[in-house]
């Protein structure tokens, strides 16, 4: 089967106005993540449309055209600057690209793969450009059958949108609402006309949001000043830094997630973070989790119908403690609403109070998702059915057809993070690590596998403290005297070395342990480029990205010299008492 290129469609649009603005906070926070990073994997989102099976070409079109009419954010470019703007067209054109299918059976189509390949050719033509609608489609069609009649059965559609213009949710409004439409022109969506990306700024200016704002960026100070730098520390276990991503598809997670939910009247995503959160502490052994995750933040009343990106980064606080599964699972779904009611905020203000918690603490932290839930579930399970549980016996034999694939990726800038794909009827979870240096691909399929371990065995029933244990076949990760934890973080004292020896190589630094009860100080000899304390951290932290399991020292003492045994932390006070040494960040102590 092969797709032939035939003449493009014109859908062309005539919504009820023009207008121009600045951009919503949400459209500020993708515009600020995607400056520099527009060939990312993850800067675009598609989806396949649910086509109807005479439907034609025109039918598609006119579908499409009511679709970007109704929602403004479909219809907007956008310009960038130091004060970015939106604007809304009134009218024009959207070119849809249409190929024929070359099948030897027509009655053998593949649908599925039909949109897997319409879906890499929109991805093909590039990133969405600053200016451009952000909007794209593709068809794959056959000729009608009907000898009377020249028209293109569509066999398969799909959309592409800009992160700008979408996130997920609003990609399944659209589906949702496309497959609404195709069948009846005139159908709208309930509960009136939706807020446009547009109307949200005035929204944001009223007195009660910003207010509402300060409460939000208090919670993130409070959140920052608990995260740790590493969310996964492990110890390195070989050369290099690949990149791989491993899918896990399980039937029998998915059997088991259904009877978890039930019991539990909570979401089935809610089931999974739960498992996740207790194979990371089990493995790592951090007791409280602070899982970056993003948020579609629908949940007010007026957005639930809102076609634009409103996903932010938002923090889930786990805390992994001797409590039965179920009672974690109903943590994980309180944590993750709490954790969406603070994930609206202003980006510039958020980063700001990240930058100063960061340079206080000395670490860096990595704000990518590690937990991303792309399922899109309508709340709480407090209205379905209670699920058949399945058997011990059910469930191996299902367990027998999991699957496990695994997928170079492009380096990312997290060191690991976990996509939940799918929950209805299979489990389908993605774990990717960014360093296999540190978590190799064969560790990655281990943590999956230990997930859906862990949900098979609550599929039965719930688990205490010990039953969640043993049903994770992971040993915790083994740190020698070399590993201390500080401010919460698992620190390896010889990454911190490393760190000096690569940032402040000329000033013969070395790094020593408790010393006057500070955990981490850094004694140095003065040169013409680092002569002060505040030079020397803001040398670390400039690099302390690459060095995920390392921290910036607490205390730096500047000394006029290396002295003949730097190994020797005696010998650096020796000199540094002799010259005019002065230590840490904060100049006003000493250890001298």
């Amino acid at each position: 089967m092969s797709l032939v290129p035939r003449p493009s469609v014109t859908v062309r649009f005539s919504g009820t106005r023009s207008a121009e603005g600045p951009l919503n906070i949400g459209q500020y926070n993708v515009l600020q993540w995607l400056r520099g990073e527009s060939e990312q994997f993850f800067a675009a989102v598609a989806g396949e449309l649910d086509v109807p099976a005479a439907a034609v070409v025109d039918d598609v079109a006119e579908a499409l055209a009511v679709l970007i009419e109704r929602h403004e954010g479909l219809r907007t470019t956008y310009v960038d600057g130091v004060e970015p703007q939106q604007f809304v067209h009134a009218t024009g054109d959207l070119v849809v690209e249409v190929y024929a299918i070359e099948a030897a059976d027509p009655q053998l189509v593949d649908r599925a793969g039909l949109s897997r390949d319409l879906t890499r050719r929109l991805r093909a033509a590039g990133a969405y450009r600053i200016g451009e609608l952000p909007v794209r489609a593709a068809l794959a069609v056959r000729p009608s059958d009907a000898s009377t009649s020249s028209a293109w059965v569509v066999q398969a559609a799909v959309i592409g949108c800009s992160h700008l213009a979408v996130d997920y949710q609003a990609m399944e409004i659209i589906k949702r609402e496309f497959a609404d439409l195709i069948r009846d022109r005139t159908a709208r969506p309930a509960g009136g006309p939706p807020i446009q990306p547009l109307d949200l700024v005035a929204l944001e200016r009223t007195p009660a949001a910003l207010r509402r704002e300060e409460s939000v960026l208090s919670y993130w100070k409070d959140r920052f000043s608990r995260m740790p730098q590493c969310l996964y520390p492990v110890p390195r276990v070989a050369a290099g830094n690949g990149s791989v991503a491993v899918e896990m598809t399980s039937t029998a997670a998915g059997m088991a997630l259904r009877a978890v939910t039930a019991r539990t009247r909570t979401s089935r995503a809610s089931v999974v973070l739960a498992a996740i959160g207790a194979v990371l502490s089990h493995r790592t052994g951090t007791r409280e989790l602070v899982l970056p995750t993003l948020s579609a933040n629908r949940f007010e009343p007026h957005l639930r119908q809102h076609v634009g990106s409103l996903a932010q980064l938002a923090l889930i606080t786990l805390t992994i403690s001797d409590t039965t599964f179920d009672r974690l699972v109903r943590q994980a779904w309180a944590a993750a609403v709490d954790a969406s009611r603070h994930g609206r905020y202003d980006v510039d203000r958020q980063s700001a109070i990240a930058r100063r918690v960061e340079h206080e603490r000395g670490v860096v932290f990595d704000c990518e998702p590690l937990f991303n839930n792309l399922v899109i579930e309508s709340g709480p399970a407090t209205g379905r059915a209670v699920a058949s549980v399945p058997t011990p016996g059910e469930l191996d034999v299902t367990r027998r057809a999991t699957q496990l694939q695994r997928q170079p990726m492009p380096v990312g800038t997290t060191l690991i993070r976990f996509d939940l794909y799918e929950t209805d009827g299979q489990l389908r979870l993605g774990c990717w690590s960014s360093d296999t240096g540190r978590i190799s691909a064969d560790e990655v399929e281990s943590l999956l596998v230990a997930v859906e371990n862990l949900l098979i065995a609550a599929g039965s029933g719930d688990l205490d403290a010990r039953g969640i244990r043993g049903s994770i076949p992971l040993s915790p990760v083994q740190r020698g005297p070399g590993w201390l934890l500080v401010d919460g973080c698992w620190v390896e004292v010889a990454e911190v070395q490393r760190l000096l020896d690569d940032e402040l190589a000329s000033t013969g630094a070395k790094v020593f342990a408790a010393v006057n009860g500070v955990p981490l100080v850094a004694h140095l000899a003065r040169t013409e480029t680092v002569r002060t304390p505040e030079q020397a951290h803001a040398a670390c932290m400039a690099a302390l990205k690459a060095y995920p399991t390392a921290m910036a020292p607490q205390s730096y003492v500047i000394c006029e010299r290396v002295p003949d045994d730097p190994d020797d932390p005696a010998a650096w006070i020796d000199v540094c008492c002799q010259g005019s040494g002065r230590t840490v960040r904060t100049a006003d102590t000493g250890l001298c």
